[in-house]
């Protein structure tokens, strides 16, 4: 099984980076040879879209798993649909992450399409009520 962990050096005693999508390096464990390879996150400097670029890059790499502290709604819901499991671990390094993976003590983070659905219309809602701006449509006939 392949497990990618972001991470912020590319060593295995490196702290987990705190975003998914600008991690600076992704660590891809193979827990069947029990070895390590790392590679440099090419969108990390992304000013947009850099977690959906990520995870397009990580499928690639056919993980199965994703070891992670913080992931956006779209990236999750992409490595969700494609059943690569995401777990939380903050504040590890990534050697420990491995071992507590290995242990079954990370937490999994799922989304479900009704969370996703309702996340959306949220984030919708804030950006049009926060700025006082009504937006009228006009049909053209």
């Amino acid at each position: 099984m392949l497990v990618a962990i972001s991470i912020e050096k590319p060593e295995l005693l490196s702290e987990i980076s705190n975003g998914f999508g600008i991690s600076k390096y992704f660590l891809i464990y193979d827990s069947e040879m029990n070895t390590s390879d790392f590679f440099p996150n090419p969108y990390s400097t992304e000013l947009g879209g850099a977690g959906i670029q990520s995870a397009r890059f990580l499928f690639e790499k056919n993980i199965e798993a994703l070891i992670t502290a913080n992931i956006g709604l779209h990236p999750l819901s992409f490595l969700n649909s494609l059943n690569i499991k995401v777990y939380r671990c903050i504040k590890e390094s990534a050697e420990e992450a491995i071992k507590l993976f290995k242990e079954k003590k990370l937490e999994e983070i799922e989304i479900s399409e009704n969370e996703l659905y309702t996340k959306r219309n949220r984030k919708r809602f804030r950006r049009n009520s926060s700025n006082g701006i009504r937006i009228k449509h006009q049909n053209k006939i």
